[in-house]
């Protein structure tokens, strides 16, 4: 075989060595000894599941990026799309009678089938946690939390978590026909003032304050200041979203609150997450470090309905930063 044959790798496959391996290593002592104090369990699922459990999990949007294929039993399989799914599996079946709630912890790579167009990795490098059956204030308060600590593990010292809430927007999202709010939701998406305000023209006429909300709440970005200041003009719908948002910031202390950014306009995710949701950016990177929120409706999807909220971080977004 030709040298220059044998050198090729797959689009988004990267070959690692040396200090690009201790880095990554590091890294994932640091961030599992932090969740491992913080009392979540490790679990290590397999690195591939029958197809069906991350279509349950995640749907149609999910299934076509999954890496498929077939063993000899002519059985589909599919390589980890994330951890959540295989967690979301193995809590409602072996540990379906156990004490709640559940604490689980992860290290591991996942894999996603990106177009080679795109740039993007096909396998990455993830340290997270999954709080499962309890759906309070106090577990969101310990997923945000967790999400500072490990980022203050990972080593920088800038970076910031940028939080909304899914029930801000999904009064007046819901109250839209189904292609106008696919078009709504990417102007939201592009901050584009203007072509959002013409695509709810023509609603706004008989539409409800939920759905004039729409031209204003997804521009706020700041501190507890201007959620507070979005409460007092916002309607009925989003009014427990926000209420919710500064409940949060009361609990945390100065030192917490300093590293956070609430951002009303993210409407990426908002079909998979039920109340807060964040991304995590780090000064120096060009993408998120990192994400997580409330996703209340997945546990129904596998037979056994609980509350969950959970986060992942991309260790190789953090390494990259240390080469």
């Amino acid at each position: 075989m030709p040298r220059a044959s044998l050198a090729a790798i797959p689009p988004g496959a990267v070959d690692l060595t040396g200090d690009a391996v201790r880095r990554r290593r590091a890294l994932q002592r640091a961030m599992m000894g932090v969740l491992e104090r913080a009392g979540y369990e490790e679990s290590s699922p397999p690195t591939f599941e029958y197809e069906e459990v991350f279509r349950r999990a995640g749907g149609a949007d999910v299934a076509e990026r999954l890496i498929r294929f077939v063993d000899l039993d002519g059985r589909i399989l599919a390589l980890r799309y994330d951890f959540t799914s295989s967690i979301a599996r193995v809590a409602a079946t072996t540990f379906a009678d156990a004490a709640r709630p559940l604490r689980f912890c992860y290290s591991g790579p996942v894999y996603r089938n990106e177009p080679e167009r795109g740039g993007r990795a096909r396998e990455t490098l993830q340290v997270g946690a999954e709080l499962l059956g309890q759906g309070d204030l106090s577990a969101d308060v310990e997923i945000v939390r967790l999400a500072l600590a490990l980022a203050e593990a990972a080593g920088p010292t800038e970076f910031q978590l940028n939080l909304g809430h899914a029930g801000v927007l999904a009064g007046g999202l819901a109250a839209l026909d189904e292609q106008l709010r696919a078009d709504v939701r990417r102007w939201i998406d592009r901050k584009d003032r203007g072509s959002l305000a013409r695509a709810l023209d023509g609603a706004r006429g008989g539409a409800g304050a939920e759905v004039q909300a729409l031209l204003e709440l997804p521009f706020v970005i700041g501190r507890r200041d201007a959620i507070e200041r979005a409460l007092r003009s916002a309607p009925a719908a989003a009014r427990g979203g926000l209420e919710h948002l500064l409940a949060l910031d009361a609990a945390l202390d100065p030192a917490e609150r300093a590293h956070l950014v609430y951002d009303l306009g993210e409407v990426r995710g908002l079909d998979y997450y039920t109340g807060i949701h964040f991304e995590l950016f780090v000064a120096g990177a060009g993408r998120a470090a990192g994400a997580g929120g409330r996703y209340d409706d997945l546990m129904g999807r596998f037979g056994r309905p609980m509350p969950a909220v959970g986060l992942a971080l991309d260790v190789d977004v953090l390494a990259e930063l240390g080469a």
